[in-house]
């Protein structure tokens, strides 16, 4: 009895400790239960921030994507715009090198007719310049020229060429007169260097009267007060000049006794060696001038083969 009446005493405070123990809890709990709030009160408020963020970023990203369109759009316009400003100008730098071909081809048509027109003209100028020689030497043709007839005042010049002539030729004085169509003097400066007298110029009615007295002066001489009287062809200014570049072989050909005559309206015919040469331009005049130099040379059997570009000045020779 004693020890039940004791007894329960101590399991009564036990369960009650126990009680009183579960009433209170630790001090440590407490603190992890309130972290663990404290933490799902953030992860909240974190979700929520990363909720409205989102959408955020979703509306900034709708709104770029908007940006965009617009951008690209404009950027297609401006394509078609710059596609449009290329294809324009690809079509005008069609238009341009057709042109541009076009003007080639009618320049170049250009080209080739003055080129032609060119030729044409250098050959009607030629052709112009050898018809005016040949006129001026038919006119030269109807003259002759006298050299160191003595000159006095009052001189009747007719009368005193008639006279001359007359004897020399064995005509009738006044036969002669009939076939003088003019006769004067003419200050050269040939007279003026030599200190000689006036040329005589005597224009013929009739070719053969001239002619023949050219061909007595070959034969024997004439002459007047003692002087003896040189007969000369009349020969233009204009041929004259044209002959000056073929004096080098002139002289020569005079120097060596070889017969030669002059060309109309270029060139000389030579005769060398039983064959006579053609001399047309002044590139074979030197091609003989060298075989005629060469004492062992032989001429050609064909003529110098040099054709340049044709030349226009010639001389005369001592005959003239």
């Amino acid at each position: 009895t004693l020890l039940s009446k004791t007894t329960p005493p101590t399991s009564q405070k036990t369960i009650e400790e126990s009680l009183i123990g579960e009433k209170q809890p630790n001090v440590p709990n407490i603190n992890i239960q309130t972290s663990i709030l404290a933490l799902q009160e953030a992860i909240s408020k974190m979700q929520e921030m990363m909720i409205k963020n989102h959408k955020e970023t979703r509306a900034d990203i709708s709104e770029l994507k908007d940006e965009m369109g617009k951008l690209k759009a404009e950027m297609k316009a401006d394509i078609s715009k710059v596609e449009g400003k290329i294809g324009s100008l690809q079509q005008a730098m069609e238009r341009n090198e057709v042109k541009i071909k076009d003007i080639e081809s009618r320049t170049t048509r250009m080209e080739t007719n003055f080129e032609r027109m060119d030729e044409e003209f250098k050959n009607v100028l030629r052709e112009t310049e050898d018809s005016l020689v040949h006129l001026e030497m038919d006119k030269a043709m109807a003259y002759l020229r006298f050299q160191n007839v003595a000159e006095a005042k009052n001189e009747e010049l007719e009368h005193l060429m008639a006279e001359i002539l007359a004897e020399w030729l064995g005509k009738e004085k006044d036969d002669l007169i009939k076939q003088f169509d003019e006769v004067y003097r003419v200050s050269t400066s040939y007279a003026r260097r030599n200190n000689c007298p006036r040329e005589i110029h005597i224009r013929f009615s009739r070719r053969c009267l001239r002619d023949l007295i050219l061909k007595m002066s070959r034969e024997e001489t004439i002459s007047y007060k003692g002087r003896e009287i040189r007969i000369l062809k009349q020969i233009p200014k204009r041929v004259r000049m044209i002959r000056q570049d073929y004096k080098f072989l002139a002289n020569d050909l005079n120097k060596e006794g070889i017969h030669f005559k002059w060309l109309i309206p270029e060139g000389m015919l030579i005769t060398w060696k039983e064959r006579k040469i053609k001399i047309e331009s002044i590139e074979q005049a030197q091609v003989f001038h060298q075989q005629l130099t060469d004492k062992n040379s032989q001429p050609t059997k064909e003529e110098p083969k040099t054709r340049p570009q044709e030349v226009r000045y010639y001389h005369r020779t001592q005959n003239e």
